[in-house]
């Protein structure tokens, strides 16, 4: 089964792009996948598939197991949510649920799963006080950290859903203290801006930190989990409430269900964060996948 999938997909990159079509499920040479994550897009674009990151790396196996070979668009948040609303055949990738967004969209089974958002700090900044901390040591509240710090700014992503809770919060932080950044520049310039001491504070995924930085920062920082959320988040694949968009879902559950069964699905989390979270990520991606 393996030398035929390989022997495919060499016949795929052989043949001139228009018999590519002919490979792919009918419904899906309707479809347009977008994301706004500009290097997510210029990998999964290249000939070369070398390991990424996660995000990259589960997107590029949907894509290879859908038998999908047109480029992935590289479209503004935005812009593709405007296109869904109106019912365009667009799909955006790697996504994480909101109840805004469930009312409106559809969602695929997990593409991706990482560990939730910690509020990181530089650490020439005062610690926070035990009072804006709970009993794990978690921030009750990042609006009232910023509250408190009211010389300090934080850097977040633009249209990006950290769930319900955190959402609610961060709408209660003070405009003039966030410096909103695109989503697709959200994670190299926050490095930057950290260096520079522009900001004191950013809301990053530690897999984002490790994939960069590994075991070594270059400036030193402390981190903070985030009460009532999560330890971890999903990534899915957002469609149009559509006929198109539904089969379209119905399709991706159907590669994502053979890709379950697949170490290299798990290897692609495992990769990219370090030993101590192993275990901990693959027995949740393998208690999602056994109650799917």
């Amino acid at each position: 089964m393996h030398g035929f999938r390989l022997l495919i997909c060499v016949v795929f990159y052989t043949y001139p792009t228009i018999l590519l079509a002919q490979h792919t499920p009918a419904i899906l040479q309707q479809v347009r996948f977008h994301s706004d994550n500009v290097f997510l897009t210029q990998k999964i674009n290249q000939s070369s598939q070398d390991p990424y990151s996660t995000a990259v790396d589960t997107v590029q196996m949907l894509m290879d197991e859908m038998g999908y070979h047109h480029p992935v668009l590289n479209v503004p948040l935005s812009r593709s949510f405007m296109q869904l609303d109106k019912g365009n055949p667009v799909c955006v990738l790697n996504k994480v649920k909101s109840p805004e967004r469930v009312k409106k969209y559809l969602f695929s089974s997990p593409l991706s799963y990482f560990q939730t958002q910690r509020l990181y700090q530089l650490a020439s900044v005062k610690p926070l006080g035990e009072h804006l901390l709970d009993e794990r040591g978690q921030v009750i509240s990042v609006s009232d950290v910023l509250d408190e710090y009211t010389r300090s700014a934080i850097i977040l992503p633009e249209n990006y859903s950290f769930g319900e809770v955190l959402d609610s919060d961060i709408a209660q932080i003070n405009s003039k203290q966030i410096i909103p950044m695109s989503n697709s520049a959200y994670y190299q310039r926050f490095m930057t801006l950290f260096e520079k001491q522009r900001v004191d504070f950013a809301l990053i995924f530690p897999a984002s930190m490790y994939i960069n930085f590994g075991d070594s920062e270059p400036y030193e920082t402390r981190s903070y989990g985030i009460a009532q959320t999560p330890d971890f988040v999903t990534g899915h694949v957002i469609c149009a409430d559509t006929e198109v968009g539904q089969q379209t879902i119905a399709l991706i559950d159907q590669a994502l269900a053979s890709l379950y069964q697949s170490e290299r699905f798990v290897d692609a989390h495992v990769a990219y964060l370090p030993p101590s979270a192993h275990t901990e990520i693959r027995d949740v991606i393998l208690e999602h996948i056994t109650a799917q």
